[in-house]
């Protein structure tokens, strides 16, 4: 009989146990302040480059995109003056759309960004870094590899311009489209992935070089190497310092969630855009690119 009563209190208090998992705890969050986002990525190709203005949402809102329009945005070529106006297109972009044969500048330009909204008044500034040349692609049938299934991968060839602190962003493009998952964002430092990595004027390391391949996605796990008749083409674009740090932190900021118990406190990715007018912080970043471009056919 005390068995029998001991089973019962038993399942009592694992019901009980259970039953209090599945309360739902509300966490009120208190409200941030809205912030202006400028996302100034622009570069020295013959191309209409565009500058655009936001605001943020609430963490829980991912619906809303709330876009600025109105305001003036102006970029400096400062080593001569010379003023490019870009302008607004209604929808939060501000374009700008060069003649024949123009471009922003060229290597060791300086450019300051000037934006005017409303009473406010938002600046930054920057160089147009060097960058150096893809001297090829390689293609390669790999069987049983670790990162996927049998197929073709990639890789480039490039070596970092000798002298310390060059940074870059290489985008990869197949079939003409980005690879842009967050994991997919491919930052380097000199040759390899940080200040203290004492790569300076070697060829990108093999995990840099390997990342024009496309990452499965966690959801599925599945992707789809190339395939003959394919086309890649991989970009090397210039950045600031600033720029790298602000890439490498919203790439661990997007990637947080896989960190599990070791993932860190969200926080805004550091920019390089001042508030001239107010106390609250303007996110995002101004910069300008050089780039080099190599593009081939898969075979």
């Amino acid at each position: 009989m005390n068995l029998f009563k001991n089973i019962i209190l038993s399942c009592l208090t694992l019901t009980i146990f259970f039953s209090s998992c599945e309360d739902v705890i509300d966490i009120p969050l208190d409200d941030a302040p809205t912030q202006v986002v400028v996302d100034a990525w622009l570069n020295n190709l013959e191309e209409i480059q565009t500058i655009r203005l936001s605001t943020t949402s609430p963490y829980f809102d991912s619906t809303n995109v709330n876009t600025i329009s109105g305001a003036q945005v102006e970029l400096t070529r400062t080593d001569d003056n010379n003023v490019f106006v870009f302008e607004d297109q209604g929808d939060g972009d501000y374009n700008w759309t060069p003649a024949s044969g123009e471009n922003l500048g060229a290597i060791g330009n300086s450019f300051s960004l000037a934006i005017v909204n409303g009473d406010e008044r938002y600046t930054a500034s920057t160089q147009l870094n060097r960058v150096p040349v893809i001297d090829s692609i390689g293609q390669e049938f790999r069987v049983d590899d670790l990162s996927g299934p049998d197929g073709i991968y990639c890789n480039f060839f490039s070596r970092d311009l000798v002298g310390l602190n060059d940074t870059y962003w290489i985008k990869t493009y197949k079939n003409n489209i980005y690879l842009n998952k967050p994991i997919e964002i491919n930052i380097a430092w000199d040759a390899g992935f940080d200040s203290g990595a004492e790569v300076d004027g070697f060829i990108f390391i093999t995990p840099v070089r390997e990342l024009v391949n496309e990452v499965p996605d966690t959801s599925n796990n599945r992707f789809v190497p190339y395939l003959p008749g394919d086309q890649i083409r991989v970009e090397i674009h210039s950045i600031s310092n600033t720029a790298f740090s602000f890439l490498e932190s919203a790439r661990d900021q997007l990637l947080n969630a896989n960190n599990g118990i070791f993932a860190e406190p969200i926080a805004n990715s550091p920019g390089n855009i001042a508030n001239e007018t107010g106390d609250l912080e303007v996110l995002g970043v101004f910069n300008v690119a050089a780039v080099e471009s190599l593009e081939e056919i898969i075979e």
